[in-house]
């Protein structure tokens, strides 16, 4: 049974633990079934005790235009301090299509947004270009990182592409520049992002070896244009940063996210040369997301030592896995014991609080970044 396969029955469960495994497991994989979305939306407007999690996972493909209605159902049943979920995903939608829904989605975005898409859908290339100019001078101007202003870079740099208004030739001069620097700018990193969007595969060595580097954004947008090729190449060239400190989040969620057998295989590998036991957990992690049988022997002789890791919650993770692929754990009472126990304690402490659930390691962060706990405030 492959990946697709072995996630369809279990994509609307009415086990909460296993549903939270898939939505974690889906979250930066690129090529989500967009019926799939569908399902999810109305399974979180029919259920509301589902809306959160299946809201702070989801990710959306930016012309998919049949969800819009459905999220804007949603939205308006949200609780206040859930809506920056949602203004992530409505800004996630592609100019045009946010234009044509305008109306309805004007309460819950940011109002700069709409000059900008008037002007992406309606300018000229020289106006367009001027933009992106200002918007990159504004950003390196910055002391710190402006999430806002970077996401506005991203609808400009999308634009750009999607008009073939960027040449091949430009982005390699770009690259290349970035590459002899010890950091890069943000032309630089948006020119990784452009690589992505353009399926350009030609510097796959050259950005899985810049893994290594103390780079969150540049890293982020890295693993996102790897993933998107899909191919084993990129497994290859990233196999040898899983085994490294400063690189394995990374590297290890990318060839997570590649479903094939090649990347299954260099996992599976890489299990019994890590030394250290927060890479080996790691990688268990990301054989139990690639919900392969062949993976399998190497989850159990983790998960059967009873280990104890501050990125994910061990017994979730396998009590899942186990469960999703059919074999009978003998462990799996156990494991359900536990997080039943935990679930409790939690809900204890959050009544006790009047607070909203913490994010575990492994959650999308709470600042609606859109990136995992551990990669971003964690």
């Amino acid at each position: 049974m492959n990946f697709i396969d072995c996630i369809e029955p279990f994509l609307l469960s009415d086990d909460r633990i296993i549903q939270d495994f898939v939505l974690h497991t889906l979250h930066d994989y690129p090529n989500v079934r967009k019926s799939w979305v569908e399902q999810l939306i109305n399974e979180a407007i029919e259920k509301a005790e589902k809306r959160e999690s299946i809201f702070i996972y989801l990710s959306i493909d930016p012309m998919h235009e049949e969800i819009v209605p459905l999220l804007v159902k949603c939205v308006k049943n949200a609780r206040e301090y859930h809506k920056h979920f949602y203004e992530r995903l409505f800004t996630d939608l592609a100019p045009e299509l946010a234009l044509k829904y305008k109306e309805d989605l004007t309460p819950y975005m940011p109002n700069e947004y709409w000059d900008l898409y008037d002007l992406l859908v309606n300018g000229t290339k020289e106006n367009i270009l001027m933009e992106y100019e200002g918007i990159l001078h504004l950003l390196e101007a910055e002391t710190y990182h402006h999430h806002a202003f970077y996401r506005i870079a991203k609808k400009v740099a999308y634009t750009c592409v999607k008009n073939e208004w960027i040449t091949e030739a430009e982005l390699d001069e770009i690259l290349e520049a970035n590459l002899k620097e010890k950091w890069f700018d943000y032309r630089g990193i948006l020119g990784v992002y452009m690589l992505g969007l353009m399926k350009n595969d030609k510097y796959v060595q050259q950005l899985a070896a810049l893994l290594v580097r103390d780079e969150d954004i540049l890293l982020e947008e890295v693993a996102a244009t790897l993933i998107s090729f899909q191919s084993d190449n990129v497994v290859e060239a990233v196999a040898p940063y899983i085994l490294k400190e400063e690189s394995n989040i990374f590297a290890t969620s990318i060839v997570e996210n590649i479903k094939t057998d090649y990347a299954i295989e260099v996992l599976r590998n890489s299990y019994y040369k890590a030394e250290d036991e927060d890479i080996q957990a790691t990688i268990i992690e990301a054989l139990a997301h690639q919900l392969s049988l062949a993976g399998e022997p190497e989850i159990n002789h983790f998960v059967s030592k009873r280990p104890t890791t501050y990125l994910y919650d061990v017994e979730q993770l396998a009590y899942s896995y186990y469960k999703m692929i059919g074999i009978d754990h003998p462990l799996l009472e156990e494991w359900l014991l536990i997080i039943r126990k935990e679930e409790n304690a939690e809900e204890m402490m959050i009544s006790q609080q009047a607070t909203v659930k913490k994010a575990g390691r492994n959650d999308p962060c709470p600042c609606g970044s859109g990136k995992k706990y551990k990669k971003c405030c964690g």
